[in-house]
């Protein structure tokens, strides 16, 4: 018998995983994008320790896998009416060897394509300062 014949009776299964894009969130209900190759994790936001002589919209940094992140809100940033939920979630990126999150009330969701307004990583990196 050969190869073919033996495997036809049990034919595999294809998976397919999809061709991720995007870390998709939304923020007082508009929604933002940033690309996949920036993103570094995904986490349940614990304690952010408040940092004195920084603008309004750096809540102060965390602690991720033993390494200090600024954590950004974007609401206050781009002024977007939204109360601090109860259970908030840390989507910490990298640019340039430097980690930095973005904090937002529901689990963002990763995508094929971007949806809403693309943030620009390493623009938003340079920007606002994040070093």
């Amino acid at each position: 018998m050969d190869e073919q014949t033996e495997n036809s009776g049990n034919p595999e299964e294809e998976y397919t995983t999809p061709d991720l894009k995007a870390c998709t969130f939304s923020v007082g209900g508009q929604e933002f994008s940033v690309d996949m190759r920036y993103l570094k994790g995904i986490a349940e936001l614990s304690e952010i320790v408040p940092l004195p002589l920084t603008p309004p919209y750096i809540e102060g940094i965390t602690s991720m896998r033993g390494v200090a992140v600024p954590v950004v809100n974007l609401a206050t940033l781009k002024e977007i009416q939204e109360e601090k939920a109860a259970e908030r979630w840390l989507i910490v990126l990298e640019v340039e060897r430097t980690f930095f999150g973005i904090t937002v009330n529901e689990m963002p969701d990763l995508v094929s394509d971007y949806r809403g307004e693309l943030i620009d990583v390493p623009e938003f990196f340079e920007i606002y300062r994040l070093r």
